[in-house]
């Protein structure tokens, strides 16, 4: 299965964002996401839903943060339905875009867990596109109904090295 990682610059957090077929509206053609949010010592994850009265989709919210990459006032926000997933950028006009990633899941207890990353600004375009392709590729020949989305390891994370900018890799 195909996903798009925005990784942060800072404490090696991600937002893996997987396009997934909808559960059980089986005539859209508009992906869901399994969206999981990971750090050295944070794993979370859930499957989320387009709202259908939102003015634009996770995509065309990244597309939008990709065409304002000289930054903005204010904060864009996207949000699933019910809220159970929360984007908010803010561009500090020097060189970042900072994404505050708030997921909540769970029937009872919920949970929420928040992160905030620190990101290229030029990376929401690729992100943009390959979203949109990904969550095309979902209604074509090639589908496998039976993919689970690839999932990062957080325990493997903390057990490796700290990376530092500008560190060799030693393999």
């Amino acid at each position: 299965m195909n996903y798009v990682d925005i990784v942060s610059r800072f404490g090696d957090v991600t937002l893996r964002v997987t396009p997934i077929r909808h559960p059980w509206d089986t005539e859209t053609t508009q992906p869901a996401w399994d969206i999981q949010l990971t750090g050295p010592e944070l794993d979370v994850s859930g499957r989320y839903f387009e709202d259908p009265e939102s003015p634009q989709t996770l995509p065309e919210f990244c597309a939008e943060l990709a065409e304002h990459h000289k930054g903005w006032d204010g904060d864009k926000g996207w949000q699933s339905a019910g809220g159970d997933i929360t984007l908010r950028a803010n561009h500090d006009q020097v060189n970042t875009t900072r994404l505050q990633a708030t997921l909540t899941g769970g029937v009872v207890p919920r949970w929420t867990a928040y992160s905030e990353l620190h990101v290229d600004p030029f990376r929401f375009d690729q992100v943009a596109k390959n979203l949109e392709l990904y969550g095309g590729e979902l209604f074509g020949d090639e589908y496998d109904p039976e993919a689970e989305p690839v999932r990062r390891d957080p325990r493997q994370l903390a057990r490796d090295p700290v990376r530092r900018i500008g560190t060799p890799d030693p393999r």
